[in-house]
């Protein structure tokens, strides 16, 4: 293996635990995969919808990155929280306390605004991996998805990432096929993306492949929320959008045809074929779930019959 990462350290950054059996299981089924499991005491306080109050979540945060042994940083689940805890953390301390002690954070949902916060306060990829969480996709009654486990032990022990899918072709755009390119691999959910324009914990990332998931957001407000993406000049400065699963609800009478894919369409449209958008990469509230490397450099790879391949190499 090319790490050490055998150390499992389970933190509650967000929303309170819905289902205490869901991190029961997901400590015995990490267990089962090789792993040392070290829960904090802050991961099942409840405040509210919070995880405990703002105090309690960022101690939770501060004392995960404190590890003094390399370990997997994983968060327990997502919601909402994240957002109130920005101001209050010092990103310089923990991207250098991920840097030094070669520990790796893994999340994705709410999980965005901490690890591209970090990404702008200079962690490198390699300690950033956008993938599971514990109690969605280790909790399960049946076990943890096979591929999603796949994924992620590639990633944590060999610092590779390799996901194939078929991406949709998008109709009336022009849309290209049989390229590829290289670029830093970056995004998460959407609406936090959005939610950290203007602020000083977005970073600036020029040339990137961007992928974006968010969960039962109708179809519309993923459109309105990828303007603004494109609108704040960030999407012309990708060489590739790729989207993944959004769950979103199913349309209703008054859309009249419109769906995801339509909105994925017009974006398209506006961005010109220079930009490609790719539809149904594996990530996302879903089973099974891809992984990444926040930030890390990737090459994509989309043949002619739109079959597609998103690669990263970190060793």
């Amino acid at each position: 293996m090319a790490n050490a990462l055998n150390q499992i350290v389970m933190f509650s950054p967000s929303g309170a635990l819905m289902d205490e059996a869901l991190l029961d299981r997901a400590s015995a089924q990490l267990e089962s995969l090789g792993f040392s499991v070290n829960e904090l005491p802050q991961a099942r306080l409840r405040v509210q919808r919070f995880a405990g109050d703002e105090a309690a979540r960022s101690g939770g945060i501060e004392q995960a990155f404190s590890q003094l042994d390399p370990a997997v940083l994983l968060a327990t689940r997502g919601g909402y929280g994240l957002s109130r805890l920005l101001p209050s953390l010092n990103f310089s301390q923990l991207a250098f306390q991920l840097n030094t002690q070669k520990h790796l954070l893994c999340g994705h949902s709410d999980v965005t605004s901490l690890q591209l916060a970090l990404l702008q306060a200079g962690a490198q990829p390699d300690t950033l991996l956008h993938g599971p969480m514990a109690c969605f996709d280790f909790g399960p009654e049946q076990g943890a998805d096979p591929l999603s486990t796949e994924h992620f032990l590639r990633a944590v022990h060999e610092k590779q990432v390799k996901i194939q899918w078929a991406a949709e072709p998008l109709d009336s755009t022009g849309q290209q096929a049989g390229f590829q390119l290289q670029g830093p691999v970056w995004g998460g959910n959407l609406t936090l993306i959005c939610s950290l324009l203007g602020t000083p914990w977005m970073p600036t990332v020029v040339g990137g492949i961007l992928v974006l998931e968010d969960v039962n957001e109708p179809a519309y407000k993923i459109e309105r929320m990828l303007l603004q993406l494109l609108h704040a000049g960030v999407l012309v400065q990708q060489k590739a959008v790729v989207l993944g699963n959004f769950c979103e609800p199913k349309p209703g009478p008054h859309d009249n045809g419109y769906t995801l894919k339509s909105a994925a369409e017009f974006v398209q449209q506006q961005l010109g074929a220079s930009v490609p958008v790719l539809m149904n990469f594996p990530f996302g509230h879903c089973t099974p779930k891809a992984c990444w490397f926040q930030g890390g450099e990737g090459r994509l790879q989309v043949n002619a019959d739109m079959s597609a391949q998103l690669t990263q190499n970190l060793r």
